[in-house]
């Protein structure tokens, strides 16, 4: 490596989001920004739009007749819970959909930090097959991690919790989610990626809690699958670079 070992804390992780934010239009990143970015607003907005015409028509159906005014106290509400609900599963489809253009984006910011990645770079149609095996095995897993957060939603008493308990899982997730392409790119499967992200939870949690923040900001949301993977990549340069020993590379 070209550099030293660099310190790694969890307010530098929490940071690693913004830090690529701020990176996005670099040049040397600009060509690999455009397909996550594009994927990234087509989804957002999307589902932010579909969200408010459903939200009208439920309005319309179960509001009684001349209780219109209702609406306008219940629109807020019903804002603030888009953002928090669709500002993490919103990014975290476009990030799944975004997976064959993030392995390069996060291959050219490694380099660009001096860690040259350990497996050479995938094809693109290396890149799609390793996306699709990939995603299946994430679903699985964010699913497990559902079901613990649903019951904490549902039971009476512990449901108290249930606001902590979802930002929690959606920041694990969101962590996941991005930390996965630069750590692949050094050969980790994801049961290794698994591993590695148990072992340093505290600076995992917290580069998933900023992401989970400014996923929650209108328009810088927008920028913030290309922004998560370069900030993901500026978090895998700091981790022990004695990860388990990577798997061969095949087409996927």
């Amino acid at each position: 490596m070209a550099r030293g070992p660099l310190r790694l804390t969890p307010l530098f992780a929490f940071l690693a989001p913004f830090r690529g934010l701020s990176r996005v239009f670099e040049p040397g990143l600009r060509g690999l920004v455009i397909g996550p970015l594009v994927i990234n607003i087509v989804v957002v907005l999307g589902l932010a739009t579909a969200a408010g015409i459903g939200f009208e028509s439920l309005l319309a159906t179960w509001l009684p007749g001349g209780w219109d005014w209702l609406a306008w106290l219940l629109w807020p509400l019903f804002a603030l819970a888009l953002l928090v609900a669709f500002g993490v599963s919103a990014v975290a489809l476009a990030a799944i959909i975004a997976s064959p253009f993030s392995g390069p984006l996060a291959y050219r910011t490694a380099q660009g930090l001096g860690h040259e990645p350990r497996q050479p770079a995938r094809s693109f149609l290396g890149e799609m097959g390793h996306a699709t095996v990939t995603a299946l095995r994430k679903t699985g897993y964010y699913a497990l991690l559902f079901i613990p957060v649903l019951l904490i939603t549902v039971i009476p008493g512990l449901n108290l919790l249930a606001g902590l308990a979802w930002f929690v899982f959606g920041s694990w997730v969101l962590a996941v989610e991005f930390m996965e392409a630069p750590l692949a790119n050094d050969g980790l499967g994801f049961a290794e990626v698994r591993r590695t992200l148990r072992a340093h939870r505290l600076e995992t949690l917290s580069f998933g809690a900023g992401t989970t923040l400014l996923a929650m900001v209108p328009v810088l949301n927008l920028l913030l699958v290309p922004a998560a993977v370069i900030g993901a990549t500026h978090l895998r340069v700091r981790l022990p670079q004695d990860s388990p020993t990577p798997e061969p590379r095949g087409t996927a």
